[in-house]
């Protein structure tokens, strides 16, 4: 029999998770999500010098006229910009080193842009610059002291994997991705109108000018995108003719004889030639207008994240409530933690996770600079007994967490820190904190081009193919868009398009306590449940968890768990909690220490009841909805054949409909970003996180993994 040619399937069985096709030349690139190493630097009269690779960071004679020069009239930028009457331009760079060709771009597009345009720029950096070393470095550069100050603000940890950072109002757009290039470059969803070939000499870094490299500079590339580069090495130069561009020498910078500049005339690629079933939706909107009309069902936090992230490109939302009012379940909360659980490896799950804290963090920095609705005090996570207390040494140990993001605490750190007497060591995310959810929803839908409508049952969905348009039924009135958003938690089970998706509620009850004669808590406290300092007067702890219950009156028994599993991290702060639950008379009855407890009957009811709603493997669900029976029929050969080299066609979805539920209780790092992700593909946008990310939140996973389960 002869050796199948075509690209092949596989499946993992330890996670379970999906088929990924392997392209015909056999290369399969998945993110390591390695320690990241920063750089190393040597100064030489205020120049940045890598000791990683003995190069200069910038022209001591003139960086910024080397950028202009280089890169900036390399692409044509200045007439491009101008002349743009697009939603989006995109930029891609191969060594974001200071950012000092990312900020020269920048202030280029705010001169010659329209307002609503949107400029995306993509950079990679294996081995970034520690914030002060980058302070150091561009404040040799007044002129670009505005958009310094702005990526300083915001400069990740060294995490690997990908970062979005916003700029000036949403206008301009930063996907800084930490890592090695032929790790990174293959992991994006973008087309891109101009390269940036920036990095190190190829005599210097020959890894980075690779084939990988060339060959996904012409996978995200089409007909009209450009290149420069400063340098003219005959390996550059044949790896671009090889990827489909043609290439010119120009006269170099300064003392730089040549350089290479060029067009992409080759035939544009498909964007990925693997997993055809996660392919991203066709375009859907452009141009913000009245025609195209978005409407977003349930005014919770992942509803409300889309709508904004959609408002903050131009487009007017619709959000239909079914409530009287907006965060009436999970998102009503008064208190949320802002914080990832750590993990000893970069599963998909806590990459999504720590790279959404991230996002939330900045987000909420520049959402709410006078911390109005969040508190960026910090989340501690206390070491319940000897094992966690050995994987959290583990985890440090590992180094894919940087120090600058989460750090080991010894009991007597963590005591100094929270300002209360703990009983074990614990880890320690410096820079997270807590939400108010519910204030939180109110500011987002207080966005001009937001409009919530409460009191809005959604009573079924359905599809006009002639006018290309959604039908939303309610109890008397028929709205109609363009694009729908279902963010409604398990109550998009009612509509016919969502009701196949594995989700659940979990009850959840938290308890509210009063702070008269108790020590403050200076930082979130996290253990088997979780503290937040208290917020007007009162603190805020819990919280239970029960699949399926949907009882909604508060449950004494619940407010006694609440207090059990506070006094596993924090027994003096929980008896101390007691007493204001409880009569003088039965608080002298309390002694955690001594395994001592109330009946349920003796503590008050104060807290709230909501539901989180979580899909079968705990991640959300986030995307373009799969039309069920044609996604099955077009992969049904999954079932026998996960090898079989299915056609690169787009998977069969509903077009226009999208979904964004299954958040459970991490939406505070999960909604924003799905938010963004949501935009990106309604707008055909570069997306902000890897493929990877993308693919296990994809709503269509679910019928990939039962396909080739056979249980479909």
């Amino acid at each position: 029999m002869a050796a199948r040619t075509g690209p092949r399937v596989y499946f993992s069985a330890a996670t379970g998770f999906s088929a990924r096709r392997i392209p015909p030349d056999g290369n399969i690139f998945v993110m390591k999500h390695r320690p990241i190493t920063p750089a190393s630097l040597s100064w030489q009269d205020n120049t940045p010098v890598s000791e990683q690779f003995d190069d200069i960071y910038f022209n001591k004679d003139g960086g910024l006229a080397e950028t202009d020069y280089v890169f900036i009239q390399g692409n044509r930028l200045p007439e491009r910009f101008a002349e743009f009457n697009g939603q989006h331009f995109t930029l891609a760079e191969t060594g974001f080193g200071t950012g000092l060709n990312f900020l020269c771009a920048r202030q280029l597009w705010l001169q010659h842009s329209q307002p609503g345009q949107q400029l995306h720029f993509i950079s990679v950096e294996k081995y970034p610059l520690a914030p002060d070393d980058l302070q150091q470095a561009l404040s040799q550069l007044p002129e670009l002291k505005s958009g310094t100050n702005q990526l300083i603000a915001q400069y990740p940890p060294a995490l690997a994997g990908f970062h979005r950072l916003s700029f000036d109002n949403g206008r301009v757009q930063l996907t800084l991705m930490l890592g090695d290039a032929d790790e990174c470059y293959p992991q994006l969803d973008a087309r891109v109108d101009g390269w940036f070939l920036d990095g190190f000499a190829p005599a210097k870094n020959p890894e980075m000018w690779s084939e990988t490299l060339f060959r996904n500079i012409a996978r995200c590339s089409h007909a009209g995108t450009t290149f420069a580069t400063f340098t003219a090495a005959g390996v550059v130069k044949r790896g671009l003719q090889g990827a489909g561009f043609k290439v010119r020498k120009i006269s170099g910078f300064g003392r730089k004889r040549e350089m290479l500049i060029g067009d992409y005339e080759a035939e544009t690629q498909p964007l990925r030639n693997d997993a055809p079933w996660f392919q991203r939706p066709q375009r859907h909107l452009s141009q913000p207008s009245e025609e195209n009309r978005i409407t977003v069902i349930g005014a919770g936090l992942s509803g409300l994240c889309a709508a904004w992230s959609l408002a903050q490109r131009g487009h007017k939302v619709q959000v239909l409530e079914r409530a009287a009012q907006i965060a009436a379940n999970g998102s009503g909360n008064r208190q949320g933690a802002l914080y990832a659980k750590p993990t000893l490896e970069a599963t998909k799950q806590s990459r999504l996770h720590l790279s959404g804290m991230l996002y939330s963090q900045r987000w909420l920095h520049q959402l709410d600079p006078e911390r109005r609705l969040w508190d960026d005090c910090g989340v501690l996570l206390s070491a319940q007994n000897e094992k966690v207390s050995r994987r959290f040494e583990q985890i440090i140990k590992s180094g894919h967490i940087p120090t600058r993001m989460l750090q080991h605490l010894t009991t007597e750190q963590a005591s100094r820190i929270t300002g209360h007497n703990m009983q074990q060591d614990a880890v320690f995310f410096p820079a997270a904190g807590w939400v108010n959810p519910a204030a939180l929803c109110q500011r987002l839908s207080e966005h001009p081009l937001i409009e919530v409508r409460c009191n809005w049952p959604v009573n079924q969905l359905s599809y006009n193919i002639d006018q290309q348009q959604w039908l939303i039924h309610g109890q008397t009135e028929i709205l109609y868009s363009s694009i729908v958003i279902v963010a409604c938690a398990t109550e998009s089970l009612a509509f016919s398009q969502t009701a196949m998706l594995p989700l659940k509620p979990i009850r959840g009850q938290v308890t509210h306590a009063a702070t008269e004669n108790i020590s403050p808590l200076k930082t979130v406290v996290c253990a088997d449940g979780y503290i937040s300092p208290p917020l007007e007067g009162q603190y805020c702890f819990g919280a239970t968890f029960d699949i399926a219950d949907m009882e909604t009156d508060l449950r004494h028994q619940d407010q006694q768990y609440n207090l059990k599993t506070l006094t596993v991290a924090l027994p003096e702060l929980a008896q101390q909690l007691a007493s204001s639950l409880t009569t003088p008379q039965q608080e002298k009855q309390y002694s955690p220490s001594q395994g001592h407890s109330f009946t349920p009957a003796q503590l008050s009811l104060q807290g709230r009841v909501g539901w989180r709603c979580a899909s079968n493997d705990y991640l959300p669900l986030v995307g373009e909805v799969p039309d069920q029976p044609t996604f099955i029929e077009q992969y049904a050969r999954l079932r026998q054949d996960a090898h079989w080299p299915f056609p690169l066609t787009p998977p069969a979805r509903h077009h226009g409909l999208f979904i964004s539920v299954g958040h459970g209780s991490k939406g505070l790092i999960t909604c924003p970003i799905s938010g963004e992700l949501l935009a990106a593909q309604i707008c055909s946008e570069p997306l902000p996180t890897d493929r990877e990310v993308c693919d296990a939140v994809d709503p269509c996973r679910f019928l990939v993994k039962n396909l080739i389960r056979q249980t479909i």
